[in-house]
């Protein structure tokens, strides 16, 4: 789990530090300003769209986990939920004889 924050520190972190790096290459360049202006929109739709790749793989990635989550909660269910039914009968069985 740890290791999953890690990663994902890291991911923002190179993201936030390759738009920075975009942006001030971009600002120090000596261009003229519809040059510029049009560099900047060319970045700024590129890491829209690494954006979107990105929230898409998180999704996917999110919907993994929960799938995975269910199966493991439906499992400890079915192996606990037998043992429970089983008490549970029982008691009722002995709940009866007493009342007769």
């Amino acid at each position: 789990m740890a290791e999953k924050k890690v990663v994902k520190s890291f991911l923002f972190g190179a993201l936030a530090g390759a738009v920075t790096g975009a942006v001030t290459a971009l600002l120090f360049a000596p261009k003229a300003g519809k040059e510029l202006r049009k560099d900047i929109a060319d970045t700024a739709q590129t890491v829209g769209e690494k954006t979107v790749e990105l929230s898409k793989k998180a999704g996917t990635s999110a919907q993994s986990l929960v799938k995975k989550s269910t199966d493991w909660a439906v499992d400890i269910r079915s192996k606990f939920g037998k043992r429970a039914g089983a008490e549970e009968a029982s008691a009722d069985e002995e709940a009866e004889s007493v009342a007769r």
